[in-house]
């Protein structure tokens, strides 16, 4: 994983397909991950599905600053999703910005099998 700076900016966003909307929600999301990943200042930005859930989705993103996020939320790419949001989703939009405070030394790898 690269290197971030102390002061980056970590956002959780949680989101619920409304019923009979997984994969159209699920292919949404999938879409906006490379036009995203390429904006400026974004480290990381993955997509999760709820391994026991499939209709609950969740972003983990990683940005430089909280401006360089702001001003990925006025792409035509993620406006065109909000857009979307009303019939997407079952519930409202969850997001929470954090700022790590800790790191691990090291990755561990992950063990398959």
């Amino acid at each position: 994983m690269p290197h971030t700076p102390s002061d980056a900016l970590t956002v959780i966003a949680q989101l619920r397909a409304r019923p009979g909307k997984e994969q159209a929600l699920r292919e949404a999301l999938t879409a906006l991950v490379t036009p995203t990943s390429r904006e400026p200042g974004c480290v990381t930005y993955d997509l999760h599905v709820d391994v026991d859930d499939p209709a609950s989705f969740c972003f983990y993103e990683i940005w430089r600053s909280r401006a360089e996020h702001a001003a990925n939320l006025e792409t035509a790419h993620l406006q065109d999703f909000a857009a979307r949001l009303d019939d997407l989703l079952d519930g409202e939009l969850h997001v929470r910005f954090l700022r790590r405070i800790a790191e691990s030394a090291s990755a561990i790898p992950v063990m398959q099998g």
